[in-house]
């Protein structure tokens, strides 16, 4: 009996990827060998992607199939995996992906984690080539994303090989004009006369004239279905026979297949249509559907005429319609016997609930409307499914089953709220529990679910203060003898108190859920993800890195590794890598998990997973894009009535202008972004997303850029005592290269330079970079001069580590000045420019005369000059303009 794709035992674990999924269609002797669009297609050099795009009936499984085997004849590695509608999930995805690999050599094992998947991928010496059949089922914009990824990171000389009936969106344009697409359409299937003429040759049967023949070729041009199906009923019939033809291809289709059916014997006509609910014809099951039927020799019989059937391998014979005749088969019985679909359903349920196959079961009960049943095979297996993060399935069931069948089973009732809450989001969660039974449930289990339920809605809703009291209460009520519900109820509150400052508790909690999550991975997950916010927060920025990674992974015990829940630490994950300067993984990671997390609707990630985005792309100098990607969030924000979200989109767009140099347009941001309800409550919340971004500190970055940066020292004080009090040391880094830049501008180099080493030797240790580089060339050319001081001092030199992360930090920078003259290198130990230097230093920039400078400034033209004779001592500098010069490039003037 061969397995389904969603077959799960009794230990509620799925079963591995089927077969059918994994190899190509056998070439049969009927099939003509595409010679000249294969060499087209394999000749091709430096191609990443071959997209092979055309309407049902083309042969594009075919072509694929027959360019696999060219391409192992030429030594290249293939792996092949068919998709279905099960994929629309990136931990299906990556289970079949990872399947479909293990026939190459040293290929990662299934469970391994997606980054270990697309790095082996991508560092693999020897040529390969992946085929993925059926895209066009695929919509889930995860998993589109983690295809676009594959593209990207394959190695020269190594290919993706797609069929599709649709354009897929995977950046083709961009491909297409790097020279890395090969595109087999339409057109390029179509077969040419010549190959009409083997085709005829090949079928059984009296054999059309070349006269026919070329008119067979016209009517169907070059359409290979309609040509077999043609050849196939024709036989002696010749000119009169392609009469009744017309010129389109669904018109062909139609015709052909009424017609071919038509000339079915009775009891096939019967098995087509009562099997057309099968995604797979195994003979057992359709021997159950059908039992006065003589199955063997109807399937031996279909599978001769080589039209309808499509052979799936394995060990044993297993089958599915050709889609466009099932197509058709599925519609005929839905308009001639649709009192039968329900029965036939139920049949095809039971039959795979006696086989222990409980997922088709419960689908093809759900199709066939008896909810009753659905629901009884699924309360043994909905806890264990939800344990495991199977979300989306689950969730996908339960918007199958009406309200009101739910109505007697609160069990999953509850169970329906957790899928709902981590595939649709907050909102969604909480109209579902309010409308069903739950809360008023007597069952205890039951109120174990809604005990868990009701604070993590408000968490997740951005509403931490109602979190936290009503959480407060529901802890009260541990242990419940539900260990998913107490474990998501422990982490969820351990993130609470990670907000309000209480990291003591937040780390009991953390501890009390790990020991109670057993078998469950979606509780590891979250546990690992909660505990690396407290480390980035007290910036252990390795260590928060390293149980992201963990988390993201912390299902790998199970196929089903990438559930949804898994954006939590995917995005998280995420920031953590653009920290330390690693754009590539960042920028795969948020393309899979963004989409993810925006559905859901978590707040938090949906924040800072755009905010990366923006800021790769600022930084990659791609401006339209990045202030696309804040217009998204902030669009979005406001949809979904997040005004602390709405708030960030615009500081950040403010400090992206601020970096352009336009003061007005980036002040206006600072004074839309002023919501005093958002910035009160943060002043009592440590949220991630305004760890090192908020109000406050952006007014700061405002001032020491275009207002008088002396006067923001105190203020920059006042925010670290109190930063370092809180043990907030991310934030306190982020505030002294604040300060130190503060003091380049004004006029104190050496005092810039003391804090900037001292932040640059914090950063070290834990490996910040974007910390540091984010705030721009002003501050990329004070590391520039502590580069410089360090190779001028022989003592210094040895620290090796030191000098590699300074070169690390100045390349985060992006373009600098050269390296800087001696006399520049040396300024940071002179002494600091007063106020009234600093004026008259940019008064001279700006043009003005000494006279000038003198009236602007109610001075005399003595004090004037004896201001310029001591700024040009100060910086040893010959000239006005090479003290303008110096002045500029340190960062004292504009």
């Amino acid at each position: 009996m061969s397995s389904s794709a969603d077959a799960m035992p009794k230990n509620g674990r799925p079963s591995v990827v089927p077969p059918a999924k994994l190899t190509p269609p056998v070439m049969q002797a009927s099939h003509v060998l595409r010679s000249a669009l294969l060499e087209r297609v394999a000749s091709t050099v430096g191609d990443r992607l071959v997209l092979v795009r055309a309407a049902a009936g083309f042969g594009k499984t075919t072509l694929m199939a027959q360019l696999r085997e060219r391409l192992a004849e030429d030594g290249v590695d293939t792996a092949w995996l068919t998709l279905d509608a099960a994929d629309n999930d990136t931990a299906r995805f990556l289970t079949g992906l990872q399947a479909a690999l293990s026939g190459l050599r040293h290929a990662p094992s299934a469970g391994e984690a997606l980054l270990d998947t697309l790095d082996w991928l991508a560092t693999r010496t020897s040529r390969y080539a992946l085929f993925l059949d059926d895209l066009e089922i695929i919509r889930e914009p995860s998993v589109l994303a983690l295809v676009r990824t594959l593209v990207d990171r394959l190695p020269r000389g190594c290919r993706l090989v797609i069929g599709s009936r649709s354009l897929p969106e995977l950046s083709l344009a961009r491909l297409r004009a790097h020279g890395q697409l090969v595109e087999v359409d339409t057109d390029a299937l179509r077969f040419s006369p010549e190959e009409t003429a083997a085709l005829a040759h090949q079928m059984p049967g009296e054999h059309l004239s070349d006269d026919a023949l070329a008119r067979l070729h016209r009517k169907t041009e070059g359409w290979v279905t309609a040509l077999r199906l043609a050849l196939q009923e024709g036989g002696g019939r010749d000119l009169q026979f392609l009469e009744s033809f017309s010129g389109s291809a669904r018109a062909i289709a139609e015709y052909l297949a009424e017609d071919v059916f038509a000339r079915q014997p009775e009891d096939v006509r019967v098995f087509l249509l009562h099997t057309s609910i099968l995604r797979h014809l195994e003979v057992p099951l359709c021997q159950a559907l059908l039992p006065r039927h003589d199955v063997d020799r109807i399937l031996a019989g279909l599978e001769q005429q080589s039209v309808f059937l499509v052979a799936l391998p394995g060990a044993t014979p297993a089958w599915r319609y050709d889609r466009l005749f099932g197509a058709f088969l599925l519609n005929r019985l839905q308009q001639s016997r649709p009192s039968e679909i329900a029965r036939l359903h139920l049949m095809a349920s039971a039959w795979y609930e006696a086989n222990g196959r409980p997922v088709p079961a419960i689908i093809h009960a759900i199709e066939g409307a008896d909810y009753r049943l659905a629901m009884s095979m699924l309360e043994p297996h909905a806890q264990p499914m939800l344990a495991e993060g199977r979300m989306r399935l689950l969730a996908r069931w339960f918007d199958a089953i009406p309200d009101s069948a739910m109505t007697d089973h609160p069990r999953l009732q509850a169970v329906a709220v957790w899928a709902t809450m981590f595939t649709q989001g907050p909102l969604q969660a909480a109209a579902l529990l309010a409308r069903s039974n739950c809360e008023a449930s007597p069952d205890p289990q039951v109120q174990a679910h809604v005990n868990a339920q009701r604070p993590l809605l408000a968490a997740m809703s951005d509403r931490y203060d109602d979190a936290m009291q009503v959480g407060r209460e529901c802890l009260a009520r541990l242990p419940t003898g539900n260990p998913f519900a107490d474990g998501v109820l422990r982490n969820c509150m351990a993130h609470v108190f990670t907000v309000v400052g209480e990291t003591a508790r937040a780390q009991q909690l953390i501890d009390e859920a790990r020991h109670d999550t057993g078998d469950g991975s979606f509780n590891r997950m979250y546990a690992e993800s909660i505990e690396g916010m407290l480390d980035l927060q007290s910036g252990r920025l390795r260590l928060a890195m390293s149980r992201f990674r963990s988390a993201v992974s912390a299902t790998r015990t199970s196929s089903h590794n990438y559930a949804s829940g898994n954006a939590w630490a995917g995005i998280l994950y995420a920031s953590t890598l653009y920290e330390a300067g690693d754009f590539d993984t960042a920028e795969q990671l948020v393309n899979v998990y963004l989409p993810i997390a925006t559905d859901v609707g978590m707040p938090g990630h949906t924040n800072a997973g755009y905010m990366v985005r923006a800021r790769i792309a600022f930084s990659r100098g791609d401006i339209d894009r990045a202030f696309a990607s804040l217009t998204d969030l902030e669009y979005l924000a406001q949809h979904r009535q997040l005004p602390r979200i709405v708030a960030n989109a615009k500081l950040e767009r403010g400090r992206l202008l601020l970096l352009q140099g336009n003061a007005q347009a980036s002040l206006e941001e600072l004074q839309r972004a002023d919501d005093a309800a958002v910035w009160q409550r943060l002043q009592h919340q440590r949220l991630p997303a305004n760890e090192i971004d908020y109000l406050a500190l952006a007014r700061i970055r405002w001032d020491l850029h275009f207002g008088d940066a002396r006067a923001t020292l105190p203020q920059i004080e006042a925010e670290l005592v109190q930063a370092v009090e809180q043990h907030r040391l991310r934030r306190a880094l982020r505030l002294r290269t604040l300060q130190g830049l503060a003091l380049q501008r004004s006029g104190d180099p050496a005092g810039a330079a003391r804090v900037m080493m001292q932040v640059v030797r914090q950063a070290l240790q834990e490996g910040f970079v974007r910390l540091i580089a984010d705030e721009g060339p002003e501050v990329g050319r004070i590391v520039q001069r502590l580069y410089a001081m360090q190779q001028q001092m022989p003592a210094n030199r040895s620290d090796r580590a030191l000098l590699e992360y300074l070169t690390r930090l100045i390349k985060a920078f992006g373009r600098l000045p050269e390296d800087l003259p001696p006399a520049e290198a040396g300024s940071s130990i002179m002494e600091p420019l007063t106020r009234k230097e600093i004026q008259v230093l940019q008064l001279a920039a700006d043009g003005y005369s000494n006279a000038a400078m003198a009236e602007k400034l109610e001075a005399s033209d003595s004090t004037v000059r004896t201001h310029l004779r001591s700024i040009n001592t100060k910086f040893a500098a010959r000239s006005r303009a090479e003290a303008v010069a110096i002045g500029r490039r340190l960062g004292v003037i504009r």
